[in-house]
């Protein structure tokens, strides 16, 4: 393994959404994000209609920086996240920000980029390639294609358009 450095700042990724922004670079088998939740943001409005899935179905380990985020799981347990807050979120859960004051949070996730074993990987019409781990993720694949498309390109895409061009890793 050789020295890797991404500045979050200048990172190839960003993903714009109405109360926000995404900034992601991919480092070894690890992506990290720096998420800028506005007040305001809440994932059952601000991304369901990109997603296509009633809640986030993407599992979150990450740190609070700055700014108060409220959780709510599918099974109805919640937590209130602040600053120097360490979390892993499972899938199915809806998040808002809480108060007045700008929420950032870093999120990584390991295994998502280069040489994933099993799971699946998939492109925006740009060229921009995203992996997930395992199947059961899958739904977070097609919402992290589409919200990129829409978000970088203003491009939308159905479910069924990125499904029909999902690849096993490795493919051509």
């Amino acid at each position: 393994m050789t020295l890797q450095v991404a500045c979050l700042d200048t990172a190839g990724e960003k993903r714009s959404f109405d109360h926000g922004q995404l900034d992601i670079a991919a480092l070894g088998d690890a992506t990290i994000g720096r998420a800028v939740y506005n007040p305001g943001f809440r994932w059952s409005i601000d991304v369901k209609p990109t997603a296509g899935t009633d809640t986030c179905q993407v599992a979150h380990t990450g740190v609070v920086l700055s700014g108060r985020f409220h959780v709510r799981m599918d099974d109805g347990t919640e937590a209130d996240l602040g600053p120097g807050d360490a979390h892993v979120v499972p899938p199915g859960h809806d998040a808002w920000v809480v108060g007045d004051e700008q929420c950032v949070i870093i999120d990584i996730a390991h295994g998502t980029a280069g040489g994933v074993a099993g799971g699946r990987a998939g492109r925006c019409p740009c060229g921009v390639e995203f992996r997930v781990p395992t199947d059961d993720q899958l739904d977070h694949l097609v919402s992290a294609i589409r919200e990129h498309a829409k978000g970088s390109h203003d491009q939308q895409l159905s479910r069924e358009q990125v499904l029909a061009e999902l690849s096993l890793p490795g493919a051509a």
